[in-house]
């Protein structure tokens, strides 16, 4: 299943990178999957590697479709030789593995009910398990969910975030049916708490009724804690954020270390507790585009930016290698994931890995001598790795088609399926500027065949981005569905994309359904002239963000044949005045619509200001309890396209946000999607194809 990427110069294409598999599902097999057998296919992350480095730690997710539930469950595997072993059982829930400092056993969250309890109170609660054998023990409980926790360095205590218990005056008001919703009122905030291990004792050291408690760490010495906090638990308050340390002892004052308007987040202690490394954006307000990331004394002091250089890479969380003097970080590139090596004396990050798949969840042991990660690509489905790593780490040094076989098998089943083969596709937009994004191809299509159904899904942010997975799972993520029955996907990756640097993911600002749109419009445009996408037989879908650019292109043009809008912004104005990040919007709009000049700036990429072009069938998914793009938005559309006699349908999901979190209703969204798609593009289901 190993491919390998080559770089051809097609007419009307400027660079076309092809990800050839070179394993027996490249010679044809079976069948392709069906959408049962991608529900199966299982998610693995949050890799805790050993302090020895000698065993990996990892959760896998998979979804049970006949009981519609999704469970996690922790696994162990040697870095050497040895087989994957499953750990826990009980819970729906067994998640966040972290090593004790020791290695001999490690704590998790899980929400298996508590002894004498009935099951539908179970929250989440820490448990140690030891790796030498036996059952887990329950070591701390707390009065409402644990969200997150780590281990101190010296073993001796956890600290751990939970959100404030009802109070008894709201207890009594619940039970009296007085329990009233007031808006913008920030309700139960998280704080931060250490826990005894000896005792079993927990004593609260940071929150109460000023802070929103957001990610924290240990300093090396085991002392003080550093943390992210805003000032409450409100979306609009989100990039709000400031870092604060604290001593590790109740009663302590957290001492403030940023005053940034903007957002600082995700502190990590450099190895000699001199320094604490952040997240931000040094701005006066919301910023639209990539964050930076910068350090501070612990002490106090002027933050520094120690990004990488060039600025188009977009760094994750560093870790420090033991000396301090170098990091590691993950950063999407383009269409890939890539780990990377980074000396802090030059900023210049080596890349690791090789410019194709995507490598994530990385851990290094201790001594930064061994790193394990997960990795997967179009043509291999996700399996955890793990590599030898020199001192100073080389580009290239960690690549799978060196290492060979993977650790675990949790997918191995779906290898047996005939997959369509992706390729890198780059081309140029309107005004010069280079774009590119993924096609995936039918199942046993060669170029120059015949043309074929092409479906484009857009994604969504519009920040958001495509990369090279392996696209067989749930209802966003399934473009290999379409290749099994004749389609070819288009997976764009427009101006306001990730993985480009910061000016290109600002390039849409003020600009929504302008040149993201002329972007997307231009790569069908590449895929009909090289005799791939049937221009009679064009599709487009999107969710969110993507659902925003599927009602905006129906708007523009009448070339596809069938529409598939999830939780789509229809009606900027009304989105804005309805929706819980205000903030995000106004960034990205140049600020509210009660501004001078800017009812007109939302007007202009309003699918609604243009709803009377449309003739493309639609079909209009949206979760029935969705705050970020609420319903409002799909009725809109819907009562104007009815208005229009646009044959339309809108579905509502029950129980959902802003997307359906339980495997059967993430089964109905890719199954009626495909089904639209089948019935306006190919007639199938009693319609005829809209000519």
């Amino acid at each position: 299943m190993l491919q390998r990427i080559r770089v051809l110069a097609i007419p009307g294409c400027a660079i076309l990178a092809l990800l050839a598999p070179t394993s027996a599902r490249a010679q044809g097999a079976a069948r392709g999957p069906t959408l049962e057998d991608l529900f199966r296919a299982a998610a693995l992350g949050d890799v805790q590697l050993s302090p020895d480095g000698s065993r990996a730690l990892y959760v896998v997710r998979t979804a049970e479709l006949e009981k519609n539930r999704t469970t996690s469950h922790i696994w162990v595997v040697p870095t050497g030789a040895g087989a994957a072993v499953q750990l826990t059982r009980a819970g729906k829930s067994d998640t966040r593995p972290r090593w004790r400092p020791d290695g001999a056993a490690f704590a998790f969250l899980s929400d298996r009910p508590e002894a004498g309890r009935d099951a539908k109170d179970a929250q989440a609660a820490l448990y140690l398990m030891r790796l030498d054998g036996g059952e887990p023990e329950r070591l701390y409980g707390h009065a409402t969910a644990i969200t997150a926790f780590e281990w101190s360095p010296d073993g001796a205590r956890i600290a751990f975030t939970a959100r404030q218990a009802e109070s008894e005056a709201e207890k009594a008001a619940k039970e009296k049916g007085r329990d009233v919703k007031i808006e913008d009122r920030p309700g139960a905030r998280s704080e931060l708490w250490v826990l005894d291990v000896a005792s079993r004792k927990a004593e609260r050291v940071a929150g109460g009724d000023s802070l929103e408690i957001g990610p924290f760490a240990w300093s090396p010495d085991s002392r003080r804690l550093a943390f992210a906090a805003t000032p409450s638990p409100l979306v609009a308050d989100q990039w709000k954020g400031d870092i604060f340390v604290v001593d590790a002892t109740a009663g302590a004052a957290a001492r403030r270390l940023t005053t940034n308007p903007g957002t600082d987040t995700s502190p990590v202690w450099s190895p000699d507790g001199a320094w604490i490394v952040f997240q931000g954006n040094q701005s006066p307000g919301y910023r639209v585009g990539a964050p930076r990331v910068y350090r501070i004394p612990a002490g106090g002091g002027a933050p520094e930016d120690i990004s990488p250089l060039p600025e188009d890479v977009e760094p994750e969380d560093y870790v420090f290698t033991p000396d301090g003097r170098a990091v590691f970080f993950e950063a999407t590139t383009g269409t890939t994931r890539t780990i990377f090596y980074m000396p802090l004396a030059t900023r210049v990050p080596v890349r690791l890995t090789p410019d194709e798949g995507v490598y994530s969840s990385a851990s290094i042991s201790r001594d930064g001598r061994r790193i394990a990660f997960t990795y997967e690509s179009p043509t291999r489905p996700v399996e955890l790795y793990a590599a030898r790593l020199d001192g100073r780490p080389k580009a290239g040094a960690i690549d799978v088609a060196r290492l060979g076989r993977a650790l675990t098998a949790h997918n191995a089943d779906l290898a047996r399926f005939a997959v369509g083969r992706t390729e890198v596709l780059r081309w140029k937009g309107r005004d010069g500027l280079e774009i590119e994004g993924l096609v995936v191809y039918p199942a046993g299509w060669t170029p120059g065949a015949h043309s074929v159904p092409l479906v484009v899904k857009a994604h969504g942010g519009p920040s958001g981005v495509y990369v090279q997975n392996f696209q067989a799972s749930s209802y966003g993520n399934n473009a290999q569905l379409y290749a099994a029955d004749g389609y070819a996907m288009l997976l764009p990756n427009p101006r306001g994309s990730s993985g480009r640097g910061d000016a290109f993911r600002r390039m849409v600002v003020g600009d929504w359904g302008g040149l993201d749109y002329q972007d997307i419009q231009a790569g069908v445009d590449t895929l009909i002239a090289r005799g791939v996408a049937a221009p009679d037989s064009l599709g487009f879908m999107g969710w969110s963000y993507g659902g925003y650019m599927t009602a905006w292109t129906i708007t523009q043009t009448q070339r596809y044949k069938a529409a598939v809008d999830g939780a789509g912004i229809t009606e900027p104005i009304a989105m804005w005045g309805t929706q819980d990040i205000r903030h995000v919007f106004e960034a990205y709009f140049g600020g509210g619509p009660y501004e001078p000049g800017k009812w007109e700036v939302y007007q202009k990429s309003s699918p609604l200001a243009h709803v009377r072009n449309v003739k493309t069938p639609t079909l209009l998914l949206q979760g029935a309890n969705d705050p970020r793009v609420p319903p409002n938005q799909a009725e809109i559309f819907y009562n104007a396209l009815k208005a229009l006699s646009v044959p339309t349908e809108l579905i509502f999901l029950p129980r959902s946000g802003h997307g359906p979190t339980e495997p059967g209703l993430q089964f109905e969204v890719a199954k009626r999607q495909k089904e639209w798609m089948d019935r306006w593009i190919r007639g199938k289901g009693g319609a005829r194809p809209v000519t």
